[in-house]
């Protein structure tokens, strides 16, 4: 029994030590009552104890101390030369990674794993971790007793695994890393020592969700190849409660909870096929559909429901009810995190609730010509039900013959504009009929339009595209029924539909070019009172128009050799930016409209520069069997050139550059765009493309003295108006100060020199 006069412990006593030298990794523990201490003095003797390195201490002998009203401990000797020692842990568990290094190294050498433990700092103590590498199982097997930060957890994590193949972890404590493990397997394990006499016996825990942890000791857990087996581990997987792999599993996204009774449900049934995701977790189902949460717009969403509860129709539109989270994952590839909703019951709404959703209309609500098909499509690609279109032209009555000719005439004219369409945007342009037709009647529609097939002549149903720019989910029927070689998997038709799409764009491509060389229209001169643009907004123009076709033509490029997130993102851009183009026309001549183009222009160049990357210049050999090359190139543009290490010109480049950045507040404009035509040379006398960080930072000061020059400009525009109301004889003088100096015309040679050789490669004109 304890005796009750020694009260409660001080845990300030020093109570561990090791023996057989200062470096030793033999801990003990110095016996609390003095009767256990003469039992432990007769085992250990009085003079073989040291405050040891690994412990913390500063290696200096120890004295056990004998107390009949005191806690016995451990003391340093009384000598007038010893230093300060530092140590920071006294206690029974100050010593729990050299107890786990020794107990573990004996259980892995009694399972076949003969090796010895490492000890790891993360700043802690000397043994914030113990390691042990299995190299005959290609395993890792780590105790992290004082745990790290996440973010270095999982950079160590990932390094572990690379070199070791499986990297199992034990924790210290149930904290944030433990979590994140149960999150990935379903289950995490934990590490204990309890004191036994002058020993610590380790215990090994499974923490699970929502369960209470059941301990047991090392002994009786096994070393496997699919790592350390507990007890409680044996009975979950046997259960199927917890899945057999690590670390490598990708975690069950976290949740965050929604207001409840709040969010509508109704089921998408044109989606396609869910991909694997790691939000489709055992026990649950994902359902495409469309998701409305209390004063929100309508977003097309995941809805996450458990097994047990019946799928959800068409015919009805949901409330959530129980548990309603939004589910988010980690970021993958530099994409963002995906996103679902998560309910654990559905309640069917009645008719004037779901209508009141505007996520459902009834028949009987609408006139015959409005009444939706049967089979619900897309919001993108239909216009809303709460909204019929106003009274548009139907639907041709010599149907399929008139319609095609119809739907020829618009993506004919698509084609020639180099662009793409979606079954909306054609219901803006031939009527309400096309928004009715289910996808039967559209394949139908969309194979007259390309009767007969001629062999190598271009398609024009490819044109007609989702509202994320891919091919249409039956456009592979279409080609079947049109006689064509149908694509092997959803890659290649991808691949496909791009090339035959740009093989559409260049057959109807004249067209294009006779519209732009009409005159403009009426509608698009200057309306009266409206300021004509300024030369150097002009110049700017004609420089951002080839610039933006120049990226608009590698920007399909790109997008015909990549897919997924990337290849959708490329395809809205690419429509940006040929929209823009179309509107360069109608704001040429007018001043305000024109800049705010530029402005356009700049964020489409540096969103297209993001997408696309640095250009490349070599194709590697593999990548002519990955994907399929959107134009034949000759031999000799394929050869690998020698890349300069040195570049003086980009060198000088950058000087200049920085230059600009550290003297442009005490420069005038006139010296600042003296260096950006020096820049302009330099980047005339490089061998590769300008890098992007660098072509970006030359456009941001370009907008920059853009802007300086106007601005000086309006300043020197009002003092000559203060002058002329004064009568002063500058008025008469005053046209000539819109005449450039001889000087400055030389300088800007160089430049206009480059506009037009950058208009005669695109087949432009000033």
């Amino acid at each position: 029994m304890e005796d009750p006069t020694l009260g409660q412990i001080d845990t300030r006593l020093i109570q561990t030590a090791v023996i057989g030298g200062r470096d030793s990794d033999q801990p003990v523990i110095l016996p609390e009552q003095p009767h256990n201490l003469d039992e432990f003095i007769r085992q250990f003797g009085r003079d073989d104890f040291w405050c040891g390195t690994l412990l913390g201490g500063c290696g200096e002998p120890l004295r056990p101390k004998r107390y009949v009203t005191r806690v016995c401990h451990f003391a340093h000797e009384a000598d007038p030369g010893r230093g300060e020692c530092h140590r920071t842990t006294n206690s029974a568990d100050g010593a729990d990674h050299l107890f786990v290094k020794a107990h573990v190294t004996r259980w892995l050498a009694g399972q076949g794993h003969p090796v010895q433990g490492e000890l790891r700092s993360f700043g802690h103590c000397h043994g914030d971790a113990v390691d042990f590498r299995l190299r005959y199982a290609k395993a890792h097997l780590r105790f992290e007793i004082h745990p790290e930060d996440y973010r270095r957890w999982r950079k160590a994590a990932d390094s572990l695994g690379a070199k070791e193949g499986r990297i199992e972890w034990v924790f210290g404590r149930d904290d944030a890393l433990a979590r994140d493990m149960v999150a990935r397997r379903g289950y995490a394990l934990l590490v204990r020592c309890e004191t036994e006499g002058n020993d610590r016996r380790v215990f090994i825990g499974t923490l699970t969700d929502g369960k209470k942890t059941p301990w047991a000791p090392l002994e009786h857990c096994r070393m496997t190849e699919s790592g350390l087996v507990t007890p409680a581990l044996e009975e979950l997987r046997a259960e199927g409660a917890v899945p057999d792999d690590g670390i490598g599993c990708e975690p069950f996204p976290g949740s965050v909870a929604l207001p409840r009774g709040q969010v509508v449900f109704a089921v998408d049934t044109e989606a396609a096929p869910l991909s694997p995701s790691p939000l489709d977790v055992p026990g649950r189902r994902l359902i495409p559909g469309f998701v409305k949460p209390a004063g929100s717009r309508i977003v097309r969403a995941c809805l996450s429901l458990p097994d047990t509860v019946p799928a959800p129709t068409d015919q009805y539109v949901y409330q959530l009810a129980g548990s309603v989270r939004l589910l988010v994952t980690d970021v993958v590839e530099g994409n963002g995190s995906s996103w679902a909703v998560r309910a654990d019951a559905l309640v069917r709404l009645n008719g004037l609730e779901a209508e009141r959703t505007g996520l459902w209309r009834p028949s009987v609500a609408l006139d015959e010509k409005y009444v939706p098909a049967a089979r619900a499509s897309s919001t993108c690609e239909r216009t809303p039900l709460t909204e019929p279109a106003a009274s548009g032209p139907k639907a041709p009555e010599t149907a399929p013959g008139k319609a095609a000719d119809e739907l020829r005439n618009v993506l004919e004219g698509v084609a020639a504009k180099g662009a793409t369409v979606t079954w909306g945007e054609l219901t803006e342009r031939l009527g309400r009929w096309v928004h009715d037709l289910p996808n039967p009647k559209r394949q139908e529609l969309l194979v007259e339009v390309d009767k007969p097939r001629v062999p190598d002549h271009p398609l024009l149903s490819v044109l007609v595209v989702t509202h994320l720019g891919r091919p249409l989910s039956y456009l592979g029927q279409v080609l079947s029924r049109l006689g064509a070689a149908e694509p092997a998997s959803e890659f290649a038709l991808q691949q496909w539909a791009a090339a035959e799409t740009k093989k559409t764009h260049e057959a109807y491509g004249h067209r294009r070019t006779r519209a732009s060389a009409a005159p403009p229209s009426a509608a698009k001169r200057p309306a009266a009172g409206e300021r004509a643009p300024i030369g150097s907004d002009l110049e700017q123009a004609h420089r951002r128009r080839a610039e933006m076709r120049e990226k608009l033509e590698e920007a399909a490029r790109t997008r015909a050799r990549t897919k997924g997130t990337r290849a959708q993102r490329l395809s809205q851009a690419i429509r940006q930016g040929e929209e823009h183009l179309r509107r360069y026309e109608e704001v040429r001549s007018r001043g305000r409209a024109l800049r705010d183009w530029l402005g356009e222009g700049d964020r489409l160049l540096d969103l297209l520069v993001g997408l696309i990357g640095r250009p490349i210049t070599v194709t590697p050999a593999g990548a002519e069997r990955r994907t399929v090359a959107p134009e034949t190139k000759p031999a000799k543009a394929l050869e690998r050139k020698p890349v300069e290490k040195k570049d003086s010109n980009l060198r000088k480049i950058r000087r200049l550059l920085g230059e600009l950045g550290s003297t442009h507040r005490h420069r005038s404009t006139h010296d600042l765009l003296g260096l950006l035509d020096e820049i302009g040379k330099q980047c005339d006398q490089l061998a590769q493309p300008l890098p992007v960080a660098e072509a970006k930072q030359l456009r941001r000061w370009q907008r920059a003295l853009e802007k300086r020059r106007s601005a000086e400009r309006s300043a020197q525009t009002a003092a000559a108006s203060r002058n002329t109301s004064a009568g002063t004889a500058r008025t008469a003088e005053a046209p000539q100060d819109d005449r450039l100096p001889a000087e400055r015309i030389d300088k800007l040679a160089p430049t206009v020199r480059g506009i037009l050789e950058e208009l005669a490669r695109a087949e432009g004109t000033p």
